[in-house]
């Protein structure tokens, strides 16, 4: 093989070792002539070689080839179908004069790159639905605070109507009260007309259980009122405490997006910076 390639390639193999002090250990450099044939290599310590002395590499991506003809140097990527794992690095020719004799390659797996950039990607779909869910949960928390506050107002309402109702049934209670008294007068007035003061007396004490029934009536309706009033009081106050909670929970949301959104960010950026290497 020595005798077969050119001396420039020579060199280029001689000083391979030197090449390895100026990359990182992860780094393959692969010396290669004109045709894609090796003529040598440095490859990471513990790593077996994809090809040895003598193999002809077979570039689908037509870098190579480009590199060869133009004699510009080249950034290229390979897929994992070609060798087996993706692969990024740099191609650059080896002149002799002006004549290109070969290519020298360092490149480099980017599997972990690759892997990462997945993670990331999943990592931001991930936030991105759950960010997606604490919006549509903080839509509802707001659908439910403003229905709070719509009961808060309906209840307040009622309540008003229902004292207005005890009033009501007060001043009710309160003439059937007076009505007992006119039919009680009425009957002693009647008894005092002896014969004919009966038919009056008839009138006066049905007048007499009609302002008893009214007045029994309206002390149970403002009873029930009353009740009604205590209910209605214990459910305001549980109202307005969920309305305090859902207010409270709204602002911890979000707090929660605000933090969503920049993990987002430093997701973008680390995807970036895992694409920019």
């Amino acid at each position: 093989m020595d005798g077969q390639i050119n001396e420039q390639l020579k060199v280029i193999i001689d000083t391979l070792p030197v090449f390895r002090q100026l990359f990182s250990q992860d780094v393959f450099i692969t010396v290669m002539d004109t045709e894609g044939v090796v003529c040598g290599f440095s490859i990471p310590s513990g790593t077996k070689p994809m090809l040895n002395v003598g193999d002809t590499f077979h570039d689908p991506s037509g870098a190579l080839d480009e590199v060869i003809r133009t004699g510009k140097a080249k950034h290229n990527y390979l897929p994992k179908e070609v060798m087996g794992e993706a692969f990024e690095g740099d191609l650059v020719p080896i002149m002799d004069g002006r004549t290109v004799v070969g290519c020298v390659v360092t490149s480099y797996s980017v599997v972990v790159k690759e892997e990462m950039a997945a993670i990331t990607a999943q990592f931001q779909e991930s936030v991105g639905n759950i960010q997606s869910s604490l919006e549509e949960l903080l839509g509802g928390i707001e659908n439910l605070f403003k229905l709070l506050n719509d009961m808060d107002e309906i209840s307040a309402r009622v309540g008003s109507d229902v004292q207005n109702a005890v009033e009501i049934v007060s001043k009710i209670n309160g003439n059937a009260s007076r009505s007992n008294i006119l039919a009680l007068n009425a009957s002693i007035e009647a008894a005092r007309s002896g014969e004919y003061g009966r038919g009056f007396a008839v009138v006066a004490t049905e007048m007499g259980k009609l302002s008893n029934d009214s007045g029994k009536s309206a002390t149970e309706i403002k009873d029930t009122l009353n009740t009604i009033m205590e209910q209605m009081g214990s459910m305001i106050s549980s109202i307005k405490d969920a309305g305090r909670f859902a207010k409270d929970y709204r602002g911890n949301i979000s707090s929660i997006q605000e933090v969503l959104g920049d993990t987002i960010k430093l997701a973008g950026q680390l995807e970036e910076d895992i694409n920019r290497q």
